[in-house]
C-alpha cells in the first residue's frame, strides 16, 4: 500500500526484485524483466516492443506505451490473486495518497483508483474508474514531450472526468 499510496519507489524496486527471487537467486534486474517480458506474451502483446528497466518506473530506459498498462490492468482485474490487493492499494481522487489534490469533485471524487507517474517532460496517470453506467472501465493516459506536468495532469483529469460521465 505504501508503494502505490505514497509513490515509494525504493518499495517498488524490491518489489521488482522480489518477483525474480521467487523463482530464481540471485535475483537480478534481467531475470524480473525475462518474467515480465513472459507475461507481456501472454497477453498477446510482443515482448520485443517494451522494456522493463526497473521496479520505480524512474529509469529514462523503460519504454512501455498506454496499450501494455490497460492490458495489464485487465489482467490484474481478472484475476482474483491481485485485483483484492491491487485496487484497494491504490491512490483515490480526492481522498488519498498521490491524487489527493486531484478530481476534489463529482463524478471523478473517490471513483478514479489510479497510479501517478512523472518524469521529465512525462505524466502518466493509469488505473481503474467507474462510468455512470457503473461498468469499470482500465485506462492508461500516457503525455510525453510536456513543459509541465500540471497541463497534463490537468488534461488526465478532464479525461477521467469525461470517461465517468
Amino acid at each position: 500500500i505504501p508503494m502505490l499510496k505514497k509513490s515509494d519507489n525504493l518499495y517498488a524496486e524490491a518489489l521488482f526484485y522480489h518477483i525474480a527471487a521467487q523463482r530464481r537467486r540471485p535475483a537480478t534486474r534481467r531475470h524480473t524483466a525475462d518474467i515480465m517480458r513472459r507475461l507481456i506474451a501472454s497477453l498477446g502483446l510482443n515482448p520485443a516492443h517494451y522494456r522493463i528497466a526497473d521496479g520505480s518506473g524512474l529509469s529514462l530506459y523503460n519504454y512501455q506505451t498506454a496499450e501494455l498498462q490497460v492490458k495489464l490492468l485487465r489482467f490484474a482485474y481478472h484475476s482474483p490473486d491481485i485485483y483484492p490487493h491491487l485496487y484497494p492499494a491504490l491512490p483515490v481522487a480526492g481522498t488519498d495518497g498521490t491524487l489527493k489534490k486531484r478530481m476534489r469533485t463529482q463524478p471523478t471524487l473517490d471513483n478514479v483508483h489510479a497510479k501517478t507517474g512523472t518524469l521529465t517532460g512525462i505524466s502518466s496517470l493509469a488505473g481503474y474508474l467507474t462510468s455512470a453506467d457503473g461498468n469499470t472501465i482500465a485506462f492508461a493516459i500516457i503525455n510525453q514531450g510536456i513543459m509541465s506536468a500540471t497541463s497534463a495532469k490537468r488534461f488526465q483529469d478532464n479525461v477521467c472526468r469525461i470517461l465517468c460521465r
